[in-house]
């Protein structure tokens, strides 16, 4: 499934990948063997963990591999990336003319911090593709 999204989230988003995907069947099928209740006591307190959460989370990704991305209504409605993209009529958001002062990445930067880059180069790249286009355009109308 091809997700999208307006700032590029989705492009690396492991839902769905098959190799994912795999090692989480993987792991279900090592937890089904493994003796929970005799590890733990191992584990106490704060150094423990759900072993039944795990499981449960690792269902979740088995059950929630399809997400469109945000443009085909997942992701959060509020997302400031999100709106600010759709007031605008932006595909994406290397288009926009604002994007290297835009603050509307910030709470995305700390989980992500390539992300906005990523979009800068795509930006820059797409303005040397036009500009090549325009030469290659003059070059013909001699």
């Amino acid at each position: 499934m091809l997700r999208s999204s307006f700032c590029g989230l989705c492009d690396d988003c492991q839902l769905g990948n098959p190799a994912f995907l795999d090692t989480v069947s993987r792991l279900q099928e090592y937890l089904s063997r493994f003796r929970t209740n005799w590890w733990l006591h191992c584990f106490p307190g704060e150094e423990g963990f759900s072993f039944q959460e795990l499981r449960k989370a690792l269902e979740w990704f088995q059950t929630h591999s399809e997400c469109p991305g945000c443009k085909e209504g997942r992701g959060h409605e509020d997302c400031p990336i999100r709106r600010c993209a759709m007031d605008r009529g932006l595909d994406q958001c290397y288009q926009c003319p604002d994007l290297k002062p835009c603050n509307k990445f910030d709470f995305l930067l700390t989980e992500f911090p390539d992300l906005k880059a990523r979009l800068r180069r795509r930006q820059l790249k797409d303005k040397a593709r036009e500009f090549h286009r325009r030469l290659e355009t003059k070059g013909t109308e001699k």
